[in-house]
């Protein structure tokens, strides 16, 4: 049976679409003390870091997703609907958010073992489409200035260009594990306290390592027909451009159960967690920089093989759950990846060897 080896990795769109415009008469542009990182867990398909040999070669990924939030939680895990203003009039926080991404990623597998691993690289970026309408008053949602308005915008755009410059994974008897390392360039549209952002505007330095058990016996041998995943990712985030603002670094886990009912049938259900673990930092930071936000997620996926051992086509849905000073959000996905067969060194091979 042959196993994906998907990866995308992409900007949560609600976030983007929350930015809050912040400005004042005399005082340079803020940045906004929403701040979600790059990696997002549950993004990802559960097999997509599993061991990809015997495959090699240029490998198409194609991330459809389409996502919606209307509810902000605050600092104490509550949701906020309405705020008194410095002036004592009711204000609601009305936001209504949606968005779709697509990210076209272009990976390589290598032939070659190194370290008795499989190398994998690859890059990705992501086009953005984002609707957002937000009432706001700021005080009652983060700490820091009494600012209060509204946001109504229309943004798409590429967001923050992702390397994978090396991902290593080891195939075991029972278990596969596949670390690595990216980084993500801030190429996307960024302006402090701008209300069209695609970008973060920082630079951010991923670590991962991913981890899968493979429990299930088929005439006393290890079947990988089911997988049981536990990944998890450390973000080193980078000062953001134009503004003395460092947001604090974060932790990520993604875990899930995939089984394979036929050969081409495979349904698994997932979770994940990410946590803000570093303060906001910089002489830039106007909220308390000691809050720290935090998001998880639960969902289903079911995959299927159009085409042999050539195109998958997963379907996934998930939703947010214990969301402090963050969007609740729904998305749906599809998820398409293509085994090219191109650059796979079969060629140079069986040259070598009709020498």
């Amino acid at each position: 049976m042959k196993i994906s080896i998907t990866k995308a990795l992409v900007l949560s769109v609600l976030m983007i679409g929350f930015t809050f415009q912040v400005q004042a008469q005399e005082t340079p542009k803020f940045a906004s003390p929403l701040q979600t990182g790059h990696y997002i867990p549950g993004i990802i398909s559960i097999r997509d870091f599993a061991d990809p040999a015997p495959a090699s070669g240029l490998v198409l990924l194609d991330y459809n997703i389409f996502l919606s939030g209307d509810k902000y939680f605050n600092k104490n895990g509550e949701e906020v609907t309405e705020f008194e203003s410095p002036t004592g009039a009711d204000i609601a926080l009305n936001p209504d958010v949606s968005g779709y991404i697509n990210n076209p990623v272009l990976m390589w597998v290598a032939k070659q073992k190194v370290l008795g691993a499989t190398f994998l690289t690859g890059i990705s970026i992501a086009y953005n489409t984002v609707n957002a309408d937000i009432a706001y008053n700021r005080s009652g949602i983060i700490e820091g200035s009494n600012q209060e308005g509204s946001s109504n915008s229309n943004v798409s755009g590429f967001s923050d260009f992702n390397v994978m410059p090396v991902y290593l994974s080891w195939g075991l008897k029972e278990f596969d594990i596949t670390a690595g390392y990216m980084f993500y360039a801030p190429t996307g549209e960024y302006t402090p306290g701008g209300n069209n952002n695609t970008g973060l505007g920082y630079w951010s330095n991923i670590f991962q390592v991913f981890t899968y058990y493979y429990p299930m016996k088929v005439k006393g041998e290890t079947s990988k027909a089911l997988a049981v995943m536990f990944a998890p990712t450390y973000e080193i985030i980078g000062k953001i451009k134009d503004v003395e603002v460092v947001p604090g670094n974060r932790l990520s886990l993604d875990y899930g159960v995939d089984m394979y009912f036929t050969e081409k049938l495979s349904v698994g259900v997932f979770g994940g967690n990410n946590w803000q673990v570093g303060n906001d930092t910089g002489s830039g930071v106007y909220w308390d920089g000691s809050i720290k936000d935090k998001n998880g997620i639960v969902g289903g996926q079911v995959g299927y093989w159009l085409w042999t051992n050539r195109l998958q086509a997963i379907g996934k849905f998930g939703s947010t759950y214990g969301s402090k000073q963050r969007l609740k959000q729904n998305y749906f996905q599809i998820n398409l990846t293509f085994m090219t067969n191109a650059l796979t060194g079969n060629k140079a091979a069986k040259t070598s060897s009709s020498k």
